[in-house]
């Protein structure tokens, strides 16, 4: 697609698409998730950036040049398979990322009230609370994505800042301890091998899939880069790297100074901060500026997603497989206003229904494995479309697929206790069948509507 001709305008160069790249992709929230496993984090970190993250990253470089056109991974996979393919993926996408992000209320609410300390309980436990900050949060996304991404880009600067300012804290800590010669600072590096287990192998899926996924997101934005051909892959080749560091190092950080059974999940790097600062004084203070740079970085990732995903129906309108109002756009600031409006309103909706369910804690956990089972499917489609590339890129991508089909197995098959594993996984399949039921649904509409359209133009 020409992006003249629609009209977009090139807002994006290397230096923004970096810190994109970090804010995407790093939740340091996963160091504490990777610390549970205690010695053996620094292996399982090291077969997952060698097993998915690196053939990612070539994937995406490798696609990104080759395809530089706008929508991504749904352009490259309706390159490499079919249109339909491509359209499959480009809507599980979406699924995930709507899922993912319409809990955000709930998310930076438990980041005031951990900040807040004795007086914060009420802020995670007040669905009127949550449900503010989740329309506070839909808010900024629409009115900064309305305005284009000269104003949204500075949303993933400033969250990519604070969250590499985290990092940075982090390993001060870790330096600090490795000085003092602490008894836990050696083994926080330890390269132990992990014991061959079921539980092992879904942590590993969910570090791979869930901590290091995310370089393929850039490449919607691809014909609103000054450079795509170049620009998205030279920001995977600066990003990989730190982020890789970032979780191995934060991981470490974290066993330095708090053992494996008692790292709290929901707010590890503020209890880091804790341990190592002091509960009062200059650590109060470092906990609460973590939580506000959590709440920032969040509302970032946010920001950046709703902008992507409304360039997805945007591309499949180009294609005639939407109607063309998915692809209209703003007559002063030439974005898809309307998509934007749409998503938005649709991670409202369902940030509403999570806060009104909040009690039915399975239910929950059916909507995050099928969020999770329609990212997996995405990424399934994406590495089986390297099928023309070189031999060693589809070996990569290969490695790759196969991960990724095991963590799909693990969101359908439950780890912890739930009443009914069986009804739980038919839950999840069954939501998972649906939703690409659906997609497949609007996909036979919109190859019905392109056809007609191509007939009646003569095409």
């Amino acid at each position: 697609m020409d992006t003249a001709r629609h009209g977009l305008k090139r807002e994006l160069k290397l230096r923004d698409l970096v810190p994109m790249q970090v804010v995407l992709i790093v939740w340091l929230g996963w160091s504490g998730f990777a610390a549970k496993q205690g010695s053996s984090q620094v292996v399982l970190w090291l077969l997952a950036i060698v097993l998915f993250y690196l053939p990612l990253a070539a994937v995406v470089i490798k696609l990104s040049r080759a395809i530089p056109v706008e929508g991504g991974v749904y352009q490259w996979v309706k390159s490499g398979i079919s249109p339909f393919a491509g359209y499959l993926a480009g809507w599980n996408l979406t699924i995930y990322a709507v899922t993912a992000f319409a809990v955000i209320g709930s998310m930076l609410a438990n980041g005031f009230a951990y900040a807040a300390g004795s007086m914060g309980p009420w802020m995670s436990a007040s669905k009127p609370f949550a449900l503010v900050l989740t329309t506070v949060a839909c808010l900024i996304a629409y009115v900064f994505n309305l305005r284009g991404l000269q104003l949204a880009k500075w949303w993933s600067s400033a969250g990519a800042l604070l969250t590499i300012a985290t990092f940075l804290m982090m390993l001060w800590l870790l330096i600090r301890a490795w000085v003092r010669a602490m008894p836990s600072a050696h083994a926080s590096l330890s390269v132990a091998w992990p014991g061959f287990s079921i539980l092992t192998l879904s942590v590993f899926t969910k570090m791979a899939i869930g901590a290091l996924a995310g370089f393929d997101n850039s490449g919607v934005f691809a014909e609103e880069c000054r450079k795509p051909e170049n620009d998205v892959g030279r920001s995977v080749l600066i990003a990989a790297p730190l982020i890789a560091l970032m979780y191995i190092l934060g991981t470490s950080a974290v066993l330095a100074y708090i053992s494996p059974a008692k790292v709290d999940l929901a707010a590890t790097v503020p209890q880091l901060m804790q341990a190592g600062f002091g509960v009062t004084g200059l650590g109060r203070a470092l906990t609460l500026l973590v939580s506000a740079a959590f709440n920032i970085s969040y509302t970032a990732s946010m920001v950046i997603i709703v902008g992507m995903i409304a360039r997805l129906p945007m591309v499949a309108g180009w294609d005639h497989l939407l109607p063309g109002w998915w692809s209209a756009l703003h007559p002063k600031f030439q974005t898809p206003s309307k998509a934007i409006g749409v998503v938005t309103l649709t991670m409202l909706i369902l940030g509403v229904l999570s806060l009104w369910g909040a009690g039915n804690q399975e239910a929950t956990q059916v909507s995050v494995g099928a969020g999770g089972g329609s990212l997996c499917i995405m990424y399934m489609l994406l590495f089986a479309s390297t099928r023309r590339l070189a031999a060693g890129f589809r070996l990569a991508a290969s490695a790759a697929f196969l991960v990724t089909l095991v963590s799909l197995v693990f969101q359908i098959v439950p780890v912890g206790e739930v009443a009914n594993s069986k009804l739980f996984a038919i839950k999840v399949a069954g939501t998972i069948c649906a939703t690409n039921g659906l997609g497949a649904y609007f996909y036979w509409r919109g190859a019905r509507r392109a056809k007609g359209f191509a007939a009646a133009s003569g095409v």
